[in-house]
């Protein structure tokens, strides 16, 4: 029992690695050119025109933030439910631009341009698989009472 226990201690370590530096990796090239970022949102056409430029910079700074959280182990679970809920948000977008058949860049890392596809799905899918492993793991060194 004490085998599976350290196994799934370090399966959601590593998730939690995994997921944050993705999350830094992909939010500095938000942060450093907001207005591209803005323009990959505003290319999906679910918010208002108005909300882009807003949102672009609070989802940039959230990403990192989340990074930040997942990799320092501070508040890492409340970072694994903004990740999950973010990736979730993310699938969402991306099913919904392929439904309505718009060829379009993501928006996920502005460095290397992905347009919207299955591929990209399958990816987040995979992200939020990882936010949840990390999420739902219950560490019993985190519930014993102290002495």
């Amino acid at each position: 029992m004490k085998s599976a226990v350290l196994a799934n201690r370090y399966v959601a370590l590593g998730a939690r690695w995994v997921l944050g530096l993705v999350f830094i990796a992909f939010s500095l090239g938000k942060i450093i050119d907001p207005a591209t970022f803005a323009d990959s949102i505003a290319a999906y056409r679910i918010l208002p025109v108005a909300a882009v430029n807003v949102f672009a910079l609070v989802m940039a700074w959230t990403e990192f933030l989340v990074g930040i959280s997942l990799l320092n182990g501070v508040a890492y679970r409340s970072g694994a439910l903004l990740a999950a809920a973010l990736n979730f948000v993310f699938i969402v977008a991306v099913a919904s631009a392929m439904a309505r058949g718009l060829s379009i860049e993501c928006g996920c890392f502005t460095v290397a341009k992905e347009t919207v596809g299955w591929s990209l799905l399958i990816r987040d899918t995979v992200f939020l698989a990882l936010a949840m492993v990390v999420l739902l793991n219950r560490d019993p060194a985190e519930s014993a009472p102290a002495n």
